[in-house]
């Protein structure tokens, strides 16, 4: 297979094409005929996309998208796979994309499970792309490719970028799908400054002599914190607090 990017106008038409159409998803049914075009356009041999922890879906129930065969899904489902596979298992606990050729296939059960999903036309070559949410909720989006492993590594090279935005706009279409909406948190100035000194590195007695509160005041208003932005400590609560954007402390 000869594998070269369409020339730069072309290829970023496609992308937009593909972005603009999955912006204006509202419904889940409509995800499933864009990862169908997604995969025809891209020339991969399937696409799945599965988003987990949204309200009432869980591992057990996630959303789902994909383009396997039913007969696969329907093997995958009737052996209990989502207690083998590795994608499942795995990627969820990465931040960058993982190839497939990471996983460890020592283990017999995952061993077989690549094996029959190979025989059922799954594809040889495997990328997952994780995406986490502001509410909890995560998604995985994977293609998979069925030719050599040089044409797998230029094909990666060269869409690479493409599926990681894809993988985004997939994930907030499943958020508009589902009427999901980012979570408001009610901090006070004087939280959002305790929080400000924290993420500089700063104790909380060090804190405390720099709002001029006593130490008695810092705890109080951490244990606020923590409880409105449901954290286990004061790290846990700067990380949130930073990714939602509600302070802004220096790099």
């Amino acid at each position: 297979m000869n594998i070269k990017r369409l020339n730069s106008d072309k290829a970023e038409d496609k992308l937009s094409d593909l972005i603009e159409r999955v912006d204006k998803v509202r419904e889940n049914d409509e995800l499933h005929s864009l990862v169908k075009e997604s995969k025809e356009k891209y020339g991969v041999r399937n696409i799945s996309f599965a988003g987990f922890n949204l309200g009432t879906l869980t591992l057990i129930e996630p959303v789902s998208v994909w383009t396997y065969k039913p007969e696969w899904i329907d093997h995958y489902r009737r052996k209990n796979y989502l207690d083998v596979d590795p994608v499942v298992k795995t990627v969820p606990t990465s931040i960058l994309p993982v190839d497939w050729s990471q996983f460890d296939r020592r283990d017999q059960n995952v061993k077989a499970f690549f094996s029959e999903a190979y025989d059922a036309g799954v594809g040889n070559h495997g990328l997952s792309i994780p995406v986490r949410g502001r509410n909890g909720e995560f998604s995985i989006f994977s293609l998979t490719f069925d030719e050599s492993e040089h044409d797998w590594q230029e094909y990666k090279r060269l869409y690479m970028r493409d599926f990681q935005v894809l993988a985004v706009f997939f994930h907030q279409s499943m958020l508009r799908a589902h009427k999901v909406t980012a979570p408001e948190f009610e901090l006070t100035e004087r939280e959002l400054q305790v929080l400000y000194w924290a993420a500089c590195g700063k104790t909380s007695d060090e804190t405390g002599m720099i709002l001029g509160i006593s130490k008695r005041g810092i705890r109080y208003h951490t244990s606020n914190i923590l409880t409105k932005l449901n954290a286990v400590n004061i790290a846990h609560a700067v990380g949130k607090a930073v990714y939602f954007n509600l302070i802004n402390p220096p790099k």
